[in-house]
């Protein structure tokens, strides 16, 4: 089979058509196409027809896959779905993780990592629901260990538990002291902080403020 021409459409012309022996083919980015040196008059045998379909799509699926990295980052297992869900075939998604691992763009350790401390930093949330979320995420449970490892320690989880807990407790002025602190320690432990600091952060708070 040749390729007979390769028109840039209309309607999107970051587009081109690709006519093989005459008639349409398939259509795929422009600079996909460039990238890959394709040009009117060229030849191919089914086998290697195959195998271009294999560069195009694998292209197609690391694009894809770079947008949705620019919005922010994500897991392994995230881009993997995301694929899945936009019809690429399995082959063509291992393929393109592993060019996306490759170039840099994709390391569960890495967002891990940056997923612990932004959730940290920004949201004070504790320890269990960040290690709840990184799984939901896809991430294996080794790479979560390993991340947490190199976290705060239960001193630094105290602390932001506390700090959380004072931007609470105005909300609740007025209040039965026995209400606070079952409101306060349920609270806490929705952002993920083990029993163990909610008991303390909850019992300094109370003994700090008088409500003792």
């Amino acid at each position: 089979m040749k390729i007979t021409a390769l028109q840039q459409q209309e309607k999107h012309p970051w587009r081109t058509s690709i006519f093989l022996d005459g008639r349409f083919w398939k259509a795929y980015d422009t600079d996909i196409i460039a990238e890959l040196g394709l040009h009117e008059g060229q030849r191919f045998t089914l086998e290697e027809l195959d195998q271009l379909i294999n560069s195009l799509e694998k292209r197609r699926a690391v694009d894809r896959a770079v947008l949705l990295l620019s919005y922010r980052s994500r897991s392994v297992h995230e881009v993997s779905s995301r694929l899945k869900k936009a019809g690429f075939a399995p082959n063509i998604i291992e393929e393109a993780i592993g060019k996306l691992k490759d170039l840099g763009y994709l390391n569960d350790d890495n967002f891990a990592r940056a997923w612990m401390n932004g959730r940290m930093s920004s949201n004070l949330y504790g320890k269990r629901r960040i290690k709840q979320e990184l799984r939901l995420k896809g991430v294996p449970d080794e790479i979560i260990s390993s991340a947490f490892e190199e976290s705060l320690s239960e001193e630094d989880e105290y602390a932001r538990a506390k700090e959380l807990a004072e931007t609470k407790l105005p909300s609740y002025k007025g209040i039965d002291k026995n209400v606070i602190y079952r409101r306060l320690s349920q609270f806490l432990l929705r952002r993920g902080y083990s029993s163990s600091v909610v008991y303390d952060v909850c019992k300094d708070i109370i003994r700090n403020e008088g409500l003792e």
